[in-house]
């Protein structure tokens, strides 16, 4: 009966390594900089159309798309706050996708002492704008 128990245990031990090994090439997605997160995919489309029309003004745009609290423009910084697992796809819709992310964002407020706040993000943006990242 010992004898089976090793057995099982050393084979769990073996199987279990050669998963953890084929998870670690594993790809994650993370969004593009430059990317649009709307809450529908209609909002993308519109998203888009507005900054092919006004493609000098940008920060203008971020600004009065984001007060309408339908939109969030992905620049480096946002993009770099994102937290493992990156973007989840939850839905897809053409050439669409519904992903959810999570950013983190730090505050100093004394020397020693920060804030951290984490924030859960869902909303749609355009296939072509996730790219694979790797895990190490």
């Amino acid at each position: 009966m010992k004898t089976v128990v090793v057995i099982l245990v050393l084979g769990g031990v073996v199987l279990g390594g050669g998963v953890r090994l084929a998870h670690a090439t594993e790809y994650l997605q993370t969004l593009k900089e430059g990317s649009w997160l709307c809450t529908t995919p209609e909002a993308y489309d519109l998203a888009i159309a507005e900054q092919r029309k006004l493609e000098s003004d940008l920060e203008a745009l971020k600004e009065r798309l984001l007060a309408q609290k339908l939109w969030i423009y992905a620049d480096a910084a946002f993009v770099e706050k994102m937290m493992v697992p990156y973007a989840k796809v939850l839905e897809r819709q053409g050439n669409k996708v519904k992903v959810t992310l999570v950013v983190q964002y730090r505050k100093r407020l004394e020397f020693l002492h920060r804030q951290i706040s984490r924030v859960t993000f869902v909303g749609w943006t355009a296939a072509g704008n996730l790219e694979d990242k790797e895990i190490l």
